[in-house]
């Protein structure tokens, strides 16, 4: 009984060490293309590092963000106007993008707000949106990018 007794704290507590320290590996890359606010990753969210959407005439119509979650290890981009999108040409007003990369440099995926997962791209009357997320744990970085009608004007986040 007492051999049954400590296996079953041995099987408790290698399980419990496995499922409490979160994703990893292949399951952590799970992650890509999925919705933040839908799997509970928005809930901790941060903003690790944010850029003003500009033009040439230094006209500042917003920023862009580049969100992190400790607990799902994500990352995304978030752009929030300062006014209500004026237009939309039938296409859309403004978008972003999240970029995900491997720490030596190699690329890996990209995801805009229209991208399954994101909410969709800013239309006429809208003020924001985010993308998709990507996993951005040890060995990945990622970085935002925010735009007004291609590229009319633009920001870049830092890489976290």
């Amino acid at each position: 009984m007492k051999k049954v007794f400590n296996i079953g704290i041995l099987f408790f507590l290698v399980f419990g060490l496995l499922l409490g320290v979160g994703p990893t590996g292949a399951s952590a890359l799970s992650y890509d293309g999925s919705d933040p606010v839908s799997t509970g990753c928005a809930n901790d969210a941060v903003t690790k590092s944010y850029s003003y959407i500009g033009d040439s005439h230094d006209n500042i119509y917003g920023k862009v963000e580049l969100k992190w979650s400790a607990k799902c290890k994500t990352s995304w981009g978030k752009i929030k106007l300062y006014h209500a999108a004026p237009y939309d040409n039938g296409a859309y007003y403004a978008n972003a993008v999240v970029y995900s990369y491997t720490s030596s440099g190699t690329y890996r995926t990209r995801y805009t707000c229209g991208s399954n997962g994101g909410n969709g791209a800013i239309m006429k009357g809208q003020t924001s949106c985010y993308t998709a997320q990507v996993y951005n744990g040890a060995g990945y970085k990622a970085k935002a990018k925010g735009y007004i009608n291609w590229d009319i004007a633009s920001g870049t986040t830092g890489w976290y």
